[in-house]
């Protein structure tokens, strides 16, 4: 009963995660957030969660919908912020649509899970598929540890969340998002934990000053998404 209380927590942390860092579209998809954000809250990881979570109720009570809006696409979709690489190919090749990708769909085909190209545009090595492909897999059978989920968490997302992380906690128009950070951050430790890994030795380690010096993204209109970017075949 234990493991499975462990393994509910850590599915809805994998919604939780894709959801944030998707393009926040509609008060729906806040509430859900917010809700999210409040039932966790309830049994923080450690006391760094713990003040994470402070922090984060009391900038959604003080700023609301259009502020946290506006911050998701400042630090995700905006041309005119500094660029937070998104994909798993970019942190290990410097570009989208790299082997990461490949692996990565080899991995999917493997589950009886396929992307829903319809909701979900992106490529299969984007952090948000990564973290809601992990979630499903856990929801397959909370008694159980799932290899596969292992195989995704050891292979395409420990070799880049260290970076991501750091790029989110220290992007110039950070807020809400840098508590976001010490909870993933704190989050992936637990998992690092959980399946016996260390943290990766491949990522590039750039140095912080270059992190704010890379090229901006090119304007494109998102697609509308409902969050169900993994089905069941």
């Amino acid at each position: 009963m234990k493991n499975i209380n462990i393994n509910k927590v850590r599915a809805i942390y994998y919604g939780l995660f894709s959801s944030l860092f998707s393009y926040i579209e509609n008060e729906e998809e806040y509430e859900n957030i917010v809700k999210t954000l409040e039932f966790l809250s309830l049994t923080p990881i450690d006391e760094y969660s713990n003040e994470a979570f402070i922090n984060i109720n009391n900038y959604l009570k003080e700023e609301g919908f259009s502020i946290l809006k506006e911050e998701n696409n400042d630090l995700f979709f905006s041309p005119s912020t500094t660029f937070i690489p998104v994909t798993a190919s970019f942190y290990t090749e410097d570009r989208d649509d790299g082997q990461k990708r490949v692996e990565m769909t080899n991995l999917v085909l493997k589950s009886k899970f396929r992307k829903d190209s319809k909701s979900f545009k992106e490529a299969e090595d984007h952090i948000c598929f990564i973290f809601a492909f992990l979630q499903k897999l856990i929801q397959e059978d909370f008694s159980v540890e799932n290899r596969l989920a292992y195989e995704v968490f050891s292979s395409i997302l420990n070799e880049m969340i260290d970076e991501f992380i750091n790029n989110i906690y220290s992007h110039e128009n950070s807020r809400f998002y840098k508590n976001i950070a010490i909870l993933l951050k704190v989050f992936i430790e637990l998992e690092r934990s959980f399946y016996n890994i260390k943290d990766s030795k491949n990522s590039k380690n750039r140095k912080q000053p270059e992190l704010f010096h890379q090229k901006k993204k090119e304007f494109k209109q998102r697609a509308k998404r409902n969050f169900d970017e993994v089905t069941t075949l």
